[in-house]
């Protein structure tokens, strides 16, 4: 097969032209943003007994910290797409970089609950730019053939951030304040500002681009009442709280209102042709549905190390060492392998484990809690490992360069989302399993008295968990016929870039 013409540095068109010293710069420059971004959803955690104590806002505080920096970031990263068209990468990349180191400077100077609220939101917006951004420079950087392996490394890199965060974040306050934890990313962040600055090539830019304030407005609407819904809710009954109800309502009229523009064709804050792609449509699905499973697990396992198994914090930490591990290993070597595995059998295989790692949690039992929990959650991990790395080239390997960007922002908000509805339906279902464990065992326990034993308590606790569990892995397991629904790409491929065959 005749190769295609390539630009001056040897690489295919639609490739970034850039000279190996030169590309492998911007992509540890991308890496570091990516790490420092990923870290920071987590390294906060473990300081917020300390920051709410300073700042004396209560455990409410706390709450909203985390919700307002995850509401910022799922709002911003539909409208990457746009953003870059508007300004280019090499500028919108610093800057967003840029955004998120100024916001986190602020964080650690903030002198009252409502200017760490308001800078979280910024430093959110930044960082939610940041990572999608990051995938479509990536996919621009390397040739197709490549973009199995570079998005392993990539999906590995983004896993150290939450591995190391907490302990990182611990580290820190214990050593010196809750106000260094987010004065670490400044360094992190000029590094990267500088790599991109410095080798990543100026592209034209449309500085006409109608802004679609409208769809910005409504979309900005949707999201925020999505993410808060979703967040406030966990724990809490939704038919009795008129705050949630209003969020529900809200998110439902914006994205009706959504629909509608999209119907009309005046919605153009995100290309939706995107998803006549059944691939990328696929992939998108998949991700909300992984990212789901895989931290409900993430926020369940060390809820039910210290509540009805009773370990103490260490040990329920230790529990998840060896599935985040796992993890980025798994990522690295699909990446590595990909195009060389029937991409079937590593999507089939990845479900696989996963049923199996949940089915394995949803038998423990305190006489071997800790094996059991370990192995399970690790087995799920190296499952979501195999699916993230291939989901993510299968979703983007049959889209055109210029739909990229806004590709990567959908794809980011869907795995958002997917980790804020798994919680919070999740924890729904618990929370009612718990309740009818509590009345059937009472009913059973032949002395009233004993109903509400603390045995009795951990026992419902326990059951309630095993019963998520075994509805998550059968959930895995209904998913995986689906696989069979992505497609080979014309002129794109699935597994080498078309003008390369080796034959």
């Amino acid at each position: 097969m005749d190769r295609p013409p390539e630009n001056e540095t040897g690489m295919p068109p639609g490739v970034l032209p850039l000279i190996r010293p030169d590309r492998l710069i911007a992509t540890v420059a991308v890496m570091v943003a990516t790490a420092m971004q990923a870290a920071d959803a987590t390294i906060a955690n473990v300081a917020l007994p300390q920051l709410e104590y300073d700042l004396g806002g209560g455990i409410e505080l706390g709450a909203w910290i985390m919700t307002s920096y995850l509401c910022a970031s799922a709002l911003v990263a539909p409208l990457t797409g746009w953003l870059r068209r508007r300004f280019g990468a090499r500028r919108l990349f610093a800057g967003a970089v840029g955004v998120f180191v100024a916001a986190s400077l602020a964080c650690s100077l903030a002198p009252t609950p409502a200017v760490i609220i308001l800078s979280r939101i910024v430093q959110g917006a930044g960082g939610g730019i940041v990572y999608p951004l990051a995938v479509a420079i990536l996919l621009d950087l390397y040739p197709r053939q490549q973009h199995g392996q570079i998005l392993g490394i990539w999906g590995a890199t983004a896993m150290v951030g939450p591995i190391l965060g907490p302990a990182i974040g611990g580290i820190i306050t214990d050593l010196a304040s809750w106000r260094w934890v987010f004065a670490i990313n400044l360094p992190f962040g000029a590094l990267a500002i500088w790599g991109i600055r410095r080798v990543l090539p100026k592209t034209a830019i449309a500085s006409d681009l109608p802004i679609d304030v409208a769809g910005i407005a409504l979309l900005a609407v949707a999201i925020a009442a999505v993410q808060l819904s979703l967040a406030r809710g966990v724990g809490q009954s939704w038919l009795h709280s008129p705050e949630l109800l209003a969020e529900t309502t809200i998110a439902a009229v914006a994205s009706i209102a959504i629909a509608v523009r999209v119907h009309q064709g005046s919605f153009r804050v995100f290309r939706t042709d995107l998803f006549r792609d059944i691939n990328f449509a696929t992939a998108t699905f998949y991700n909300f549905m992984t990212g789901a499973l895989l931290f409900v697990v993430i926020v369940f396992v060390p809820a039910l190390d210290e509540g009805p198994l009773h370990y103490g914090a260490a040990l329920a930490g230790f529990t998840l060492v060896p599935r985040g591990i796992l993890m980025m290993l798994t990522m690295l070597l699909v990446g590595q392998s990909f195009g060389k595995i029937d991409f079937h059998i590593l999507l089939v295989g990845g479900m696989g484990l996963m049923a199996a790692g949940l089915g394995m949690l949803s038998a423990v039992q305190p006489a071997s809690a800790v094996s059991g929990i370990v192995i399970g959650s690790a087995l799920q991990a190296v499952g979501g490992g195999m699916l993230y790395t291939s989901l993510s080239t299968l979703g983007f390997a049959t889209l055109a360069p210029d739909m990229r960007t806004d590709a990567a922002g959908v794809y980011s908000l869907s795995r958002q989302l997917g980790y804020a509805s798994g919680v919070a339906l999740m924890t729904a279902v618990l929370g009612a399993q718990v309740d009818a464990n509590l009345i059937d065992l009472a009913a059973r326990a032949s002395d009233p008295g004993v109903a509400l034993s603390p045995q009795l308590i951990d026992r419902a606790n326990l059951l309630a968990y095993s019963t998520c569990f075994e509805a998550m892995a059968v959930a895995a397991l209904v998913m995986t016929p689906g696989v069979w629904l992505f497609r080979p790409g014309s002129g794109g491929g699935l597994i080498h870039d078309p003008g390369h065959d080796p034959g």
